[in-house]
């Protein structure tokens, strides 16, 4: 049984092809952690910083973000007690962060966060423009459970700029899909339909059949009524 007395742990979200997304709460908690929990994909500048800490790559427990994850990493706390898991992304928004922090804290382990950089919004930037470009980042509504409903009560409003929906099947996409391919035609607005990995669906509303999911679908408008 792990003792919990004083046991920590972080979940961070940063980058992991760009070190310098890394906050300096990030870098903070890194340096203070013992143990540090990171994919085989991010940067080597994250092991240098990592340097004199036991350094364990994801994949060897899983090549998921889940529960098998997280109970190799609690039984890491019988030999330590401060630990962090990097994840790429934000912990929250592009991954299971709440249900992992959750996890830990019935295990009466000390948890904390640490908000990292949004894939789906470096893309929007193109990976290039700061942040507050308004020209790129203008009215971004995020949707991340997925609901029909919702996408149209959106998408109709007459200050709609901007949709970022995560789906995560198939089933989902089709959804979009029917939908946008049976708006009737006295709808002014045009849209451009992108993803995270694809970049240039725009108007073909079909292709989106060939998205590997999840993925983050993009509905940005094109021109106003």
């Amino acid at each position: 049984m792990v003792l919990q007395k004083e046991k920590k742990f972080y979940l961070i979200g940063t980058n992991a092809r760009d070190f310098e997304d890394c906050t300096v709460e990030a870098y903070e908690r890194i340096k203070q952690a013992k143990v540090v929990i990171l994919s085989k994909k991010f940067d080597s500048k994250f092991l240098k910083l990592a340097e004199n800490k036991k350094i364990y790559f994801q994949e060897k427990f899983s090549t998921n973000n889940d529960l098998v994850l997280w109970k190799k990493i609690y039984e890491l706390f019988r030999h330590t007690d401060v630990i962090c898991h990097l994840v790429d992304g934000d912990p929250i928004v592009d991954e299971n962060g709440l249900q992992e922090i959750n996890y830990f804290k019935i295990k009466h382990i000390n948890c904390e966060i640490i908000s990292g950089i949004i894939k789906v919004v470096n893309y929007l930037n193109l990976s290039s423009e700061l942040l507050t470009n308004r020209e790129k980042n203008f009215s971004s509504t995020f949707l991340k459970e997925f609901n029909i409903k919702k996408i149209k009560k959106i998408i109709n409003n007459l200050y709609f700029e901007k949709l970022i929906v995560f789906v995560e099947n198939k089933d989902e996409l089709k959804q979009i899909m029917s939908f946008f391919n049976n708006m009737p035609p006295s709808k002014i607005r045009k849209f451009n339909i992108s993803s995270e990995k694809h970049k240039n669906l725009k108007n073909n509303i079909i292709i989106i059949e060939e998205l590997n999911t999840p993925s983050y679908i993009i509905v940005e408008i094109n021109e106003k009524i």
